[in-house]
Parts: structure tokens; C-alpha cells; sequence
């Protein structure tokens, strides 16, 4: 049993540093757009390769860990508890979720790289991030929105499920407002146009795969799936604000 523990540990320590680095990556695009520092951008693509080496790392303990809670459910004595509990102690479960929790961070991290190679064509004339009030709110918003699904992973909470949802629905505006804004500036460069255009999707896919973490930590705390429902689907949500 310890043994089984301590991967679940580990696991867990990996996923939270994996976590945390694809945050910090997400600000450094911030500051790199804010500041048009160039050299911020390199830094972004040279990071990555520890991000993809935490994916792997996390697959691989992820999918030994399963073949470890199978065996070991019984033993545990997770057979006979609550659900309540059994979703919150289940390794199984965990370790599935995990693998999920994963695609998605790694998936956050290369839509930063796409947006730093973009940038770093220098296409983008300085200062248009600040100027521009519809892309500055763009990029507020996908700061926020990452750092809540990092903050709601490494505290094992759940609470900002909604709040995220509301972020993410403010982004999805922003973005378009972005798009109508770069339709209106009627730019002959271009390679201007495209190079804001990838980067506006990257951003607007960052609150998308933000929203899946928060509802993976829901399904794993409470067992509701919360993907593809519909707008009049209305779940007790209470568990949301403990």
C-alpha cells in the first residue's frame, strides 16, 4: 500500500508542477505582449520542452497507477463507502482523471507557444496590446481564467467552477470583438492579419480548455459530468460554493 501511495503523491506533485508552469507560461505571453519584449517570447518556446516532458511523465505514471488501483480497491476497502467519498479517495479515479487534467494543460501550453511564435514575426506593430482596449481585455481575461483552473487543481477545490464559467463567457466576447476589431482596421499587411488571428484563436482555446479542468475537478469531487449539457440542464450545484 505505501507503495501505491506514494505514486499517487508523486503523481499528484507532477500534475500540480505541470500545473503551475503552464500559469506561468500563460503570464509571461501577458507581459511579453504588454511590454513587447521579445525576449520573454524565446524564453515561452524554450519552456515548453519541460511541459511536454511533464506530459509524458504524468501519462506514464498515470497509466501505472491504474493497473496499481485495480488491484487495489478492494484492499483499500473503497468497495463499501459513500460515494461522496468514494469519488474524492477513489485512485482509480484520480489516475483517469489525471490523464485528462494533463491533455488539457498540455493542450494550454502549446496554444501559448502558438501565440509567442506568432508574435515573435514582430508583424504586430509595439504597443498594440495596450492600445487596444477589446485585446487588452482579452488578455486580462485568459490570465485570470487559466490562473482559477491552476488555483481550483493544486488546492483540490472546486468553488470557482461558476466563476470560470462567467471568465470564460467574457473571453468568448472579447474574442469576437477582436476579430470585428481587426476586420475594421482593413490592414494591407497581411501577415499582420493572420499573425493576430492565430493568436486571438490560441487565447479564446486557453478559456476552453480551462472550463474542461474545472469541470474534470467537478466529476472527480462529486461524480457529475458537466460537459455537453445543455442550457437548460440545471444540476444541484450547491457542493459549488463549500
Amino acid at each position: 500500500m505505501k507503495r501505491l501511495k506514494t505514486r499517487f503523491e508523486y503523481l499528484k506533485h507532477n500534475l500540480n508542477n505541470m500545473a503551475e508552469l503552464v500559469l506561468e507560461q500563460v503570464l509571461d505571453l501577458s507581459d511579453s505582449f504588454e511590454q513587447d519584449n521579445y525576449a520573454l517570447a524565446d524564453e515561452i518556446l524554450h519552456r515548453d520542452v519541460k511541459i511536454d516532458h511533464l506530459e509524458k511523465e504524468n501519462d506514464n505514471i498515470s497509466q501505472s497507477a491504474i493497473l496499481d488501483a485495480v488491484a487495489s480497491r478492494q484492499a483499500m476497502g473503497l468497495a463499501g463507502q459513500e460515494n461522496e467519498l468514494l469519488y474524492k479517495n477513489d485512485p482509480l479515479r484520480f489516475a483517469l482523471s489525471s490523464i485528462r487534467i494533463t491533455r488539457h494543460l498540455e493542450r494550454i501550453g502549446d496554444n501559448v507557444v502558438n501565440a509567442a511564435h506568432s508574435w515573435k514575426n514582430q508583424e504586430i506593430p509595439p504597443g498594440f496590446f495596450i492600445e487596444n482596449r477589446h485585446f487588452q481585455l482579452m488578455l486580462s481575461r485568459v490570465v485570470t481564467i487559466v490562473g482559477m483552473a491552476v488555483e481550483s487543481l493544486v488546492e483540490e477545490k472546486n468553488r470557482f467552477f461558476g466563476s470560470i464559467e462567467r471568465v470564460d463567457a467574457e473571453l468568448d466576447l472579447h474574442c469576437q470583438n477582436a476579430f470585428k476589431e481587426l476586420i475594421k482596421m482593413n490592414s494591407q499587411n497581411a501577415l499582420l492579419v493572420a499573425d493576430m488571428y492565430r493568436i486571438i484563436l490560441s487565447l479564446e482555446r486557453m478559456g476552453d480548455l480551462s472550463v474542461n479542468i474545472a469541470e474534470e475537478l467537478v466529476r472527480l469531487s462529486t461524480g457529475i459530468d458537466l460537459r455537453h449539457r445543455s442550457k437548460s440542464f440545471k444540476p444541484n450545484t450547491s457542493y459549488l460554493n463549500k
